[in-house]
C-alpha cells in the first residue's frame, strides 16, 4: 500500500510518494479553493467527517436505514454506496477509463461500511495527489478538461451528500459559507451548462442573481438572458434550495426565481 511522507523542496513542502515497486516524485502545484485551503485538503475533511458519521450510524442499526429524504429511494446505507462509487468513478477517470461506465462496487458482507467507504475516500484523495492539478482527464465540461475540474466536483459532491446524511439522522450540518457559495458557482460553471447541452433544460428566461446575504462578495449569476430574477439568502441554503434539498421561501426572493429553480438547473 502506498504511504504518504512529506519531503522539503525549496520553499514548500512537496509530496514524495512511495509505492511497493516505484518512488514518484510530486511537483504539482497546490490549488487553493476560495475558503483559503487547498481543494484536496476540503476534500479529506468533508470525507472523513462522511466517514465518521457512518462509524456512528453502524452504531445503531437502524440509523443505516434511515430515509434520505432528497434521494427518493435511498437509504444511509446506499447514500454511501453512491458517494463511493461516484469516487471511484473519478478515480478510474483519472487513470484513462471510460466515463460512461459507472462502477459497481460495494462493500463485502464483512466488511464495514464506514471501513469501504473510508478505503474509497482514501483512494480518491491519492489518485487526485499522484495526479496533480494540471493533468489532462475527461471531465463533464469542456473548458475545464484538468484534474482539477475533479478535485472540486468531489468535494461539492460530498459536501451536499454530508448535509443528507446528517439530515437524515435527525442532524443539521454547517456548511462554510465561502465553500457552500463556490458550490452555487459551479452550478454556473458546470451543471447549468451541462444539462443545456444535454437538452435536459430549456435555456433560462431570466438569469438567476444569486447573492449571499453572509458573505462580501459578488453575486453568482447563472444564465444569461437580460432580464433577471434575484435569489438571496444565506450562502449554504441558496446552495441547499438550488440542489433543491430545501423549499423555496419568499424570503429567497422573486417569485420567478422559484419558477426557474424548480425547472432544475441540475441533474
Amino acid at each position: 500500500m502506498n504511504h504518504l511522507t512529506i519531503f522539503s523542496h525549496g520553499e514548500k513542502d512537496l509530496p514524495y510518494i512511495t509505492g511497493n515497486v516505484q518512488h514518484v516524485e510530486l511537483y504539482a502545484r497546490v490549488v487553493i479553493c476560495p475558503t483559503g485551503k487547498p481543494w484536496l485538503d476540503e476534500l479529506a475533511a468533508a470525507t472523513e467527517q462522511f466517514a465518521a458519521l457512518l462509524v456512528s450510524a453502524e452504531r445503531n442499526d437502524t440509523d443505516l436505514t434511515s430515509p434520505v429524504q432528497a434521494c427518493p429511494g435511498w437509504d444511509l446505507r446506499e447514500l454511501a454506496v453512491h458517494l463511493g462509487r461516484t469516487h471511484r468513478w473519478a478515480v478510474g477517470i483519472l487513470e484513462g477509463a471510460d466515463p460512461r461506465q459507472r462502477p459497481q462496487i460495494e462493500p463485502d458482507e464483512q466488511e464495514l461500511l464506514s471501513e469501504w467507504y473510508a478505503s474509497e475516500a482514501e483512494t480518491l484523495r491519492k489518485a487526485l495527489a499522484f495526479a496533480g492539478p494540471d493533468a489532462p482527464c475527461w471531465t463533464l465540461v469542456e473548458d475545464q478538461r484538468t484534474a482539477l475540474f475533479w478535485q472540486r466536483r468531489q468535494v461539492h459532491e460530498t459536501i451536499v451528500h454530508l448535509w443528507d446524511a446528517h439530515h437524515a439522522k435527525g442532524q443539521s450540518l454547517q456548511i462554510d459559507p465561502v465553500l457552500a457559495f463556490d458550490g452555487v458557482a459551479e452550478i454556473r460553471d458546470v451543471m447549468y451548462p451541462r444539462m443545456l447541452k444535454a437538452d435536459r433544460v430549456a435555456p433560462l428566461q431570466r438569469s438567476l442573481v444569486f447573492t449571499a446575504t453572509d458573505l462580501d462578495t459578488e453575486p453568482v449569476v447563472i444564465g444569461d438572458a437580460k432580464q433577471t430574477a434575484a435569489v438571496q439568502g444565506p450562502a449554504a441554503e441558496l446552495l441547499l434550495l438550488v440542489w433543491h434539498r430545501i423549499p423555496w421561501s419568499p424570503a429567497y426572493g422573486d417569485p420567478e426565481a422559484a419558477e426557474l429553480i424548480a425547472q432544475s438547473l441540475v441533474p
